[in-house]
């Protein structure tokens, strides 16, 4: 007998489940009574707003960062928009309690009108590319448009190569006249989950804010997704651009260690500032050039050129001055300059030591010897000497001056020109 309760209980049981289990599983049939129910049957129009107040929710799904364009100040990513909203004549309960959602195709329902305001092409109507939108049974539609963009990015490339952007994605929405639309952030506005690094630039860091723009047709709802980009590969640009130029600048300094009644001087400068200008040209491409504030590395270069035709100038003064000849005596400023630095340790200083040897050997005084300096009469210099002499001294001048700007006053414009630089907000 209690097996036969237990077996009546059981069938009992089963009976009793069975039409929950009929109502909670999917049916084909169903499903298409609920898209008939929803769109042929009802008064649903497309094209009217589903509310008078609307709430429209944005989140950002970033994938790639394909590109940052520094010439042209454009942005390329690719990535999808998760945009929720809700409609109240899509909803329902009885009957098809079985069917959280439905996917439409998005030319089926009512879409929000988004645009990327700081898209470098023509605004299109909508974004992504026949994407489904789900319609869940309390009237929530989930819209994930694919989202392609280019946008303009302002650019500082003072730091180049060394340098971090910041670029922003302005979504806003058309404004609707006697509606209430206002565009909203979801949780995670900005979701690195299916981000992958590729390219130069990385996404160090992110930020999100809303802000209204004003227009003749009334005022825009905007969101904004901005992006801390960092440079991921510095060290491309140290070897093909700033090494060669590096090693190229030291040549200059070659040019003082040969001898100056060498024909081979001139050529040699002149050979390595054709080679300046050659890294110049073939490093174009690489450098940044649409911008307000030019990259220290462009200051460099150009020091680096300047100095090398300044070298050319000083070059030829005393190749002038070595080859003048013996009749022709030089400028009194120049004799008067090289007794004055005579100090000066230096190889090829000449400073009449024959008078100061003969009072050494002689055993006079120091006031003796000060003496011979003063009543002696100064010879002149000779060219060679008057030539050695600037050589050496120029040699040290422009050495001062190269270390000058290339460490000084270049760091101080650097730091100049990024804070003055306008940093969009």
């Amino acid at each position: 007998m209690a097996n036969g309760f237990c077996t009546r209980g059981l069938l009992l049981f089963l009976i009793y489940i069975d039409p929950f289990k009929s109502t909670a599983s999917y049916s084909s049939s169903d499903a298409t009574n609920l898209h008939a129910m929803l769109f042929n049957q009802s008064s649903y129009n497309k094209n009217v707003i589903p509310n008078d107040t609307l709430r429209i929710k944005v989140r950002y799904n970033l994938q790639y960062v394909n590109s940052l364009d520094i010439k042209t100040q454009t942005l390329s990513t690719t990535g999808i928009f998760t945009v929720e909203w809700y409609d109240d004549r899509l909803k329902w309960s009885r009957g098809y309690e079985n069917i959280p959602h439905i996917y439409v195709p998005e030319d089926q329902v009512w879409l929000p009108d988004l645009f990327v305001l700081n898209s470098i092409h023509e605004s299109g109507n909508s974004l992504g590319a026949d994407r489904p939108v789900m319609i869940s049974k309390s009237g929530k539609l989930v819209w994930n448009p694919i989202a392609m963009l280019s946008t303009s990015c302002f650019t500082i490339v003072v730091l180049f190569p060394f340098d971090s952007q910041y670029c922003k994605i302005e979504l806003a929405t058309i404004p609707i006249q006697s509606y209430g639309m206002f565009l909203d952030f979801l949780p995670q506005p900005v979701n690195l989950a299916i981000y992958k690094k590729q390219g130069d630039w990385e996404v160090e860091e992110h930020l999100h804010f809303e802000s209204w723009l004003e227009l003749e047709e009334g005022w825009i709802p905007q969101l904004m997704f901005g992006l801390f980009l960092k440079r991921r590969f510095p060290g491309h640009y140290i070897m093909i651009v700033m090494f060669p130029t590096i090693l190229t600048a030291l040549l200059t300094f070659v040019t003082f260690f040969l001898p100056i009644k060498s024909g081979a001087r001139i050529g040699y400068i002149l050979t390595v500032v054709l080679a300046l200008v050659f890294l110049l040209t073939l490093f174009a491409d690489a450098m940044p050039s649409s911008t307000e504030y030019p990259s220290v590395l462009v200051a460099v270069f150009s020091v680096t050129l300047g100095m090398a035709f300044l070298l050319i100038i000083i070059t030829i003064f005393v190749k002038s001055l070595y080859n003048k000849p013996k009749h022709i005596i030089s400028p009194n400023w120049m004799h008067a300059l090289v007794r004055k630095l005579r100090k000066l340790k230096c190889k090829a200083r000449k400073v009449n030591s024959l008078e100061q040897h003969r009072a050494i050997e002689d055993g006079r005084s120091t006031a003796v010897k000060d003496n011979v300096k003063n009543t002696s009469p100064l010879k002149p210099y000779s060219n060679k000497e008057l030539a050695e002499f600037f050589d050496c001294l120029l040699f040290v001048v422009y050495t001062v001056l190269y270390i000058l700007i290339l460490f000084i006053i270049i760091p101080i414009l650097a730091v100049v020109w990024y804070f003055k630089a306008p940093y969009e907000k």
